[in-house]
């Protein structure tokens, strides 16, 4: 009989480059031949963006998926907006909170500006904070209230890149790295309660998120040394798989989701 176990939810602060959850902290497991969740997951950005545009101006349903995706992007990326506001020369025009609530309040006023995002080639997260270097350039010139709006179209229309501190895009890099692999880590929870395996949830948070050894974890689990092996192994690979259905769902082109995998590792690592 397994031994009972403290179930609770993963303690997303506590994330750190081993949270990936393999057999050797640090690194990634093997990618599954199987992804755990539905690709719907990867498009849900762009199925609210297809809703808005296929309702038309004002009508409900459109109203309703743009409301969804304003919230889905502020809960996202406002801290790593934040981290970038502060790590960059933006910090002088004022407090980073209030910046980054004027550029969502901008952006998010209408979905026309997401809609230029959808078809201008940049990932989700760099949009975005080239969107907010606009932003505080058109705070700093002092321009007129609608020349925000045309830093944001010319920045579409023409892919221009402002200048960013390093330090600001390292911040903002870390920040949306951390909330990603948040965000992961709450999807393999919920799989795992959807599949009936908390019990192995928790093999991988004793090992992973403690750095408990296996022989420590067995006993109290009930199981072998391998069985914890292969129950930490089974959860980073749902983990994996749901970093990688995120990243999918930013645009984030096939081709370099791996090579953006090793990126969050290495962001939420420290390096």
């Amino acid at each position: 009989m397994i031994a009972p176990v403290r179930k609770r939810e993963p303690n997303h602060a506590e994330v750190r480059a081993a949270s990936f959850g393999t057999n050797r902290p640090g690194t990634l497991p093997p990618m599954s031949r199987v992804d755990h969740f539905p690709s719907t997951h990867a498009t849900w950005i762009d199925a609210q963006l297809t809703i808005i545009d296929e309702a038309g101006a004002g009508a409900s349903a459109g109203n309703a998926a743009h409301r969804s995706l304003a919230r889905y992007l502020m809960e996202r990326y406002r801290e790593p907006l934040r981290a970038y506001v502060v790590g960059s020369g933006l910090r002088e025009l004022g407090e980073p909170d209030e910046l980054v609530a004027g550029f969502f309040a901008h952006l998010l006023a209408t979905p026309d500006s997401l809609m230029r995002w959808r078809t201008s080639g940049l990932q989700l997260r760099r949009w975005l904070m080239h969107g907010m270097a606009f932003h505080g350039r058109s705070l700093r010139t002092d321009a007129a209230r609608n020349r925000e709006r045309g830093s944001l179209d010319a920045l579409a229309a023409a892919g221009a890149e402002p200048a960013h501190t390093d330090d600001g895009v390292h911040a903002f890099d870390r920040a949306w790295a951390l909330a990603l692999v948040n965000e992961a880590h709450r999807l393999a929870h919920a799989e795992c309660v959807e599949r009936g395996l908390l019990d192995e949830y928790e093999v991988f948070r004793l090992h992973v998120g403690e750095g408990l050894a296996y022989a420590v974890i067995a006993p109290r689990t009930g199981r072998t040394t391998q069985q914890c092996a292969n129950a930490t192994r089974r959860v980073g690979v749902m983990l994996r798989d749901a970093l990688r259905e995120l990243l999918r769902g930013e645009c984030v082109p096939a081709g370099d989701l791996d090579a953006t995998l090793a990126e969050v590792q290495r962001l939420v690592g420290g390096a």
